[in-house]
Parts: C-alpha cells; sequence; structure tokens
C-alpha cells in the first residue's frame, strides 16, 4: 500500500517542481524587462545631471559657442554636448560640413575659444548611413526654415526655463518644427515643439511623463 502511494505522490511533486520552474523563469524574465528599464531611466537622468553641473560652470551660452562653431566648419549643426576635457569645460558641437563631411567642433566654455576641430567617427558602417541620411534630411528640413535654431532655442527656453539638450527638426503633418528637448529648472525633461515659420511654441509635453507610459505599456503586455 505504501509503495503504491509513493509512486502517485512522487509524480505529482515533479509536476509541482515543473510548474513552479516554469514561474521562476517567468518571473525572472518580467524582473530582468523591469530592471532594463530602470537601468535606462537612471542612465539618462545621469546624463542630465552631468550636463547640468556642467552648465553651471560655463560663461559661454550654447548658441554662442554653435555661431563659433559654424564660424569654423561652415554647415548644419547636429548635437552639442558639454564635456570636461581635463578639467577644461568645452562644448562638443557636431557639424555636418558644406561638403558633406562630420566634424566636431570643440569649443572652450568660458573662453569662446576654438580648442579643436576633427572629423566624428561614427561606429560603424550603419551609424554613418544613418547619420547621412538624417543630416540629409535635417537640411531639407532647414531650407524650409524661415526661423533660426537659435531664435527658437531662446523662445523654448523663455517658455521653459532650464538647460537645452539636443535641438531636432520635424515635419509633423507638413509643419516644419524644432522639437527642442529642456531640462527644466525642477529636474523634468520637456520637449518643447516651435514652429520653424513663424517662431511660435505649438507644444509642450513631458517627456518623463512618456517614459512612464512607455513603462506601463511593458508592465501591462507582461
Amino acid at each position: 500500500m505504501n509503495k503504491k502511494a509513493n509512486k502517485i505522490i512522487i509524480p505529482a511533486v515533479a509536476a509541482a517542481v515543473i510548474i513552479g520552474g516554469g514561474f521562476s523563469y517567468a518571473s525572472a524574465a518580467t524582473n530582468s524587462t523591469s530592471n532594463a528599464l530602470t537601468e535606462n531611466s537612471a542612465q539618462v537622468e545621469k546624463e542630465d545631471q552631468s550636463q547640468a553641473e556642467l552648465a553651471k560652470q560655463a560663461t559661454v551660452t550654447k548658441e554662442a559657442a554653435t555661431q563659433t562653431a559654424l564660424d569654423q566648419v561652415p554647415g548644419t549643426v547636429g548635437n552639442v554636448e558639454l564635456e570636461d576635457e581635463d578639467g577644461t569645460i568645452v562644448y562638443s558641437i557636431e557639424v555636418t560640413a558644406q561638403d558633406g563631411t562630420q566634424q566636431e567642433v570643440k569649443v572652450d566654455a568660458t573662453t569662446g575659444e576654438v580648442t579643436k576641430v576633427e572629423a566624428a567617427e561614427a561606429d560603424d558602417e550603419e551609424a554613418d548611413g544613418e547619420e547621412a541620411d538624417d543630416d540629409q534630411s535635417q537640411a531639407e528640413l532647414a531650407k524650409q526654415a524661415t526661423v533660426t535654431k537659435e531664435a527658437a532655442t531662446q523662445t523654448a527656453l523663455d517658455q521653459v526655463p532650464g538647460t537645452v539638450g539636443d535641438v531636432e527638426l520635424e515635419d509633423e503633418n507638413g509643419t516644419i518644427v524644432y522639437s527642442i528637448e529642456v531640462t527644466a529648472q525642477d529636474g523634468t525633461q520637456q520637449e518643447v515643439k516651435v514652429d520653424a515659420t513663424t517662431g511660435k511654441v505649438v507644444n509642450v509635453e513631458n517627456d518623463d511623463n512618456e517614459e512612464n507610459d512607455d513603462a506601463s505599456e511593458v508592465d501591462d503586455q507582461e
């Protein structure tokens, strides 16, 4: 009688172990996704804090540094970031020169002088292709804009005081706008859309809320 009971109990225990293992695997996958989102948000926040700290030490505005870079290398401006190079705060300004080459211009954030000009290196051929397409798109949109990037950036800062991040031109249903990322004084990430022909603010979105919504959507799918 005991042997028969053992034969019945053992498979039941084995099934419980298998089911439990499946639950543990699913739980681990969920935790992995959640951790990835958390790490990504933490990295973005850390980068924003770093830019804000460097901005406090800069006496030259982003707009002035950008103009200096364009005087040195005429073309279309891409990303502009502050960097600490051995204790010297500089603006790293990506410029697509008129001959199509990618140049990186370093401008001292305290003296306003150009400290270095070098060819920007892409990570791989695919990155080169994507950047070329994006730069070409930006150049085409820039031809339709009557408001300068600097003027649109100032308008965005008047609307949301803070530190400017990326600035890009976008085509929204036939309307050309500047999409300007701003780290507001309260630390939130704001995206300000400025009409590239009228110079008026057409939309202000909280990027932090969008990130939270994305995280919620992932959780819902799980």
